[in-house]
Parts: structure tokens; sequence; C-alpha cells
């Protein structure tokens, strides 16, 4: 099981994401993609879509006609011990 860290941009979207209503269907997929993430960062849904520009993992998730991106990161010199989100954003 990994640790996860969250970044602040990261953090304050789940912050709004649960203050707003209407997102409650988004939240929950977004909050069991990171379940996922947490109880094993190897999974290979969690390893889908890499960035190699950014040097992140991206996780997709969709919601409704949308879709959106948890952009994460191996921490601790690349190990799975520790997970960094870096981003909860929708798609470009």
């Amino acid at each position: 099981m990994a640790v996860l860290v969250f970044s602040e941009q990261a953090d304050d979207m789940l912050d709004e994401l649960e203050a707003t209503p209407t997102q409650v269907n988004l939240l929950g997929r977004i909050n069991s993609a990171l379940d996922l993430l947490e109880s094993d960062p190897t999974d290979v849904r969690c390893r889908r879509r890499r960035f190699q520009n950014i040097g992140c993992w991206a996780i997709s998730v969709e919601a409704d006609t949308d879709e959106w991106l948890i952009l994460w990161e191996e921490g601790d010199a690349g190990t799975s011990d520790t997970v960094i989100v870096r981003a909860i954003t929708p798609a470009p």
C-alpha cells in the first residue's frame, strides 16, 4: 500500500468538488481511482497513460460527458511506497 501525498492544486480541487453537490458522482469516481492508486500504484489501470514531457502518469476518470485526469508520479526516488498526486483536472 502506498502513501498518497497531494499537491496544493490537487488538494484544492478535491475540496472544490466536495463543496459542489452536483459533482458527487465525479468525486466518487475520482475517490475510487485514488483508492486503486493507494492500494497498488503498479496496477496497469494506474499506468495506462504516461506523459514523458512532465514525468507523470495519468489515470483517466470518466464522468457523464467529461473526462478528468489524475496526474501522479512516484515519490522517494522512484519507489511505489509514496505517490505524489500532482493534479486532478479536466482533460484538455
